[in-house]
């Protein structure tokens, strides 16, 4: 169910400006920062809000306190057959998990596929980033990452893991491509935060307060926890959350559940270890399986076998996973401009205010 918020349209270009202005002012290289701003953007180009523009103060806030670095650089420890190992040196989540999934399509192009864990890193934005960036070379792609514990397990009331994401992404010849893209709980915490911000009730059903009752304030599930997927009914998204947990942060010898860090009951002094956020990247080249375009020809036959069926109640058309954020985008980018909600885009001011007064982001709102 989605939540709407008063919003305003910036161009492009601007998002781009303001972004880069920010990061560089807060110590992140041209090719860090640049990174950083493709995948928020790419976020709010789809319509995945939670995980755009709307992360601006939390990265600035994370890395001006020193608890992501601006400065950490991911490096290869581990390598061997079709296996990779990188630590993300506490460094920004979006640049460790683009070299990172780089490298496991490199693999993936010399052995037919690839698997690549993280450890040491932070937040890495919309899943469907990384997974997509196979797509362009005509592979499956796959993105996992644990998140900071903000999750009960089914039948519990205290949260010990993330809403732990995952996205798979199939190339596609003539529909869109099929990407899936799903937190593991009801809901991405993003969304919570973002209704805390607008000062919106969140639906019932995503989250309960910190006494374990079912909360429709957004501000009281901030301080609860998050409900798995599949609560109501049965541990399934709750088990899939374990298993992303497993296959990031054990898989990398990293953090997994109560261990990755959030930056609010940190101490100070142990702020430098950062968040120890995990991922895991996987790259199937379709080539070495069968003919690459016989294998999306006969994924678009399926796919329109699928829409072609009849409609449910209450239902005007069939969508495959990602095509309606294939659509967002497609419309944001033939707009030249994208929608950043009202109260987030305040914040933004403000950041840019106090770190890069020059850029105004006022001066890039359109309509």
């Amino acid at each position: 169910m989605a939540v709407q918020f008063e919003s305003v349209r910036i161009s492009l270009d601007g998002y781009k400006k303001v972004c880069m202005a920010a990061f560089r002012a807060i110590g992140m290289n041209d090719t860090c920062a640049a990174e950083v701003t493709d995948n928020l953007l790419f976020a709010d180009l789809r319509g995945t809000n939670s995980h755009g523009m709307a992360r601006m103060k939390q990265y600035t806030t994370q890395v001006g306190k020193g608890f992501i670095l601006a400065k950490g650089e991911p490096e290869i420890v581990s390598e061997r057959g079709g296996a990779l190992v990188v630590d993300g040196h506490n460094g920004l989540g979006a640049h460790t998990s683009t070299f990172a999934m780089k490298k496991t399509i490199e693999k993936a192009k010399a052995g037919g596929m690839a698997f690549c864990t993280v450890r040491n890193s932070s937040h890495y934005g919309v899943a469907a980033y990384y997974s997509m960036m196979a797509l362009k070379e005509g592979m499956i792609g796959l993105a996992f990452t644990n998140t900071l514990p903000f999750v009960a397990h089914y039948g519990s009331m205290k949260p010990c893991t993330g809403t732990n994401p995952l996205s798979i992404a199939f190339p596609c010849a003539k529909n869109h491509d099929f990407v899936l893209d799903m937190a593991t709980s009801v809901v991405a915490r993003g969304n919570i935060v973002n209704c805390a911000r607008e000062g919106k009730e969140i639906p019932l059903g995503w989250a309960c307060d910190k006494d374990g009752y079912p909360t429709t304030d957004a501000n009281a599930a901030l301080k609860g926890y998050c409900l798995p997927l599949g609560a109501d009914r049965n541990y399934k998204g709750s088990g899939i959350c374990l298993a992303i947990d497993i296959l990031c942060g054990l898989l990398s010898d990293g953090c997994s559940g109560l261990e990755v860090r959030p930056i609010t009951s940190t101490p100070p002094e142990r702020l430098h270890e950062g968040p120890g956020i995990c991922h895991a990247f996987g790259a199937i080249d379709i080539s070495y399986f069968m003919d690459p375009a016989e294998f999306m020809g006969r994924l678009d036959a399926y796919i329109d076998e699928l829409k072609a069926a009849p409609l449910a109640p209450g239902f005007e058309r069939i969508y495959m996973p990602g095509e309606p954020e294939a659509l967002h985008f497609e419309e944001n980018t033939a707009a030249g401009s994208v929608e950043i909600a009202l109260e987030n885009f305040h914040e933004v001011c403000e950041i840019c205010a106090r770190l890069c007064p020059e850029v105004d982001p006022k001066a890039y709102v359109v309509g």
